[in-house]
């Protein structure tokens, strides 16, 4: 939702979309209700990560939708009460002398400041109980460019300010906008590295293995169309597999599932022994040993 916002927030984007949607800057709606959704987005995922109590959790989200939906309705109720005949990116400097544009503003403004500033308590409430170091670093790393976000916010409202009263190259303004760039810069840096950092801090050796899993399951793929496919009575699914195989969620599961359904097929029939090439049964092969591997680094050591 956010991509969506950003990339129709780019003027030429803006322009060619417009017209599409009927003109009247609907594109404009379209972007800030993309832009709130996925912030509430952001908000819920943070609330189901970080808050351990089930309870609190259930309340916390229930809060960010009721808030979310009311905000949504009121910038849309502004939006449409606001006369905006020609397409400009800008609506607030535009429009802003509008009551209805005042409120599609200041609304979203307030929704997206809000959630940001939630974000932060979140953070701050729930890091110092966390275990592993690497998750208090990302939840840190968070919170901070949330708090940036918040301020590139009131750098962008006072700017609208300034840029009315004053000349929009006056050194304020100029120095607002300087710090809106560094600002919003620094914001996503944080927030895009405190979401990779758990994952970076993975173990590369498993990461390589599941690479590896998916690697055999294109390569059994073709195996399985050709063995197991259409047969009902042996296939947990009769759907033909497909490229996007590779972006399973549970690569293991896929993979030893394919490979039983197609050892079911040979035992079912000793003429699919017979279709199978040297290169399709070394396939079978080592997907079994793979699996095989990864059910023995998984036991527990024993003495």
């Amino acid at each position: 939702m956010a991509a969506i916002a950003c990339t129709l927030y780019v003027p030429a984007v803006y322009y060619a979309v417009d017209p599409l949607l009927g003109g009247h800057n609907r594109v404009g709606l379209v972007t800030l209700l993309s832009l709130l959704l996925g912030f509430w987005q952001f908000r819920s995922a943070i609330l189901q990560a970080a808050v351990s109590d089930a309870k609190v959790r259930r309340r916390q989200l229930a809060l960010g939708q009721r808030v979310t939906f009311v905000v949504c309705t009121a910038v849309t109720a502004g939006f449409l009460g606001s006369r905006v005949e020609e397409t400009d990116p800008n609506l607030p400097l535009t429009y802003g002398d509008q009551l209805g544009m005042a409120v599609f503003l200041w609304a979203g403004s307030a929704l997206i400041m809000w959630v940001c500033l939630d974000i932060a308590r979140v953070c701050r409430s729930h890091v110092p109980h966390m275990r592993a170091r690497t998750f208090r670093s990302a939840f840190t790393l968070i919170a901070g460019g949330c708090i940036l976000f918040a301020l590139v916010l009131v750098d962008r409202l006072l700017y609208g300010i300034v840029s009315g009263a004053e000349d929009a190259d006056s050194p304020a303004a100029a120095a607002l906008n300087s710090f809106y760039w560094i600002g919003e810069t620094c914001a996503v840096l944080l927030v895009s590295l405190g979401l990779l950092l758990p994952r970076l801090a993975g173990h590369p050796t498993q990461d390589l293995f599941g690479l590896r899993l998916r690697m055999l399951l294109m390569e059994v793929r073709p195996i399985w169309n050709n063995v197991a496919y259409r047969r009902r009575e042996l296939v947990l699914r009769d759907r033909r597999a497909t490229l996007f195989l590779f972006f399973c969620r549970h690569v293991e599961t896929q993979l030893h599932r394919r490979l039983v359904e197609i050892r079911d097929c040979e035992m079912a029939n000793p003429q699919v022994r017979e279709q199978l090439s040297a290169h399709d049964a070394s396939v079978i092969e080592r997907g079994e040993r793979a699996l095989e591997h990864r059910k023995k680094a998984s036991q527990p050591y024993r003495q």
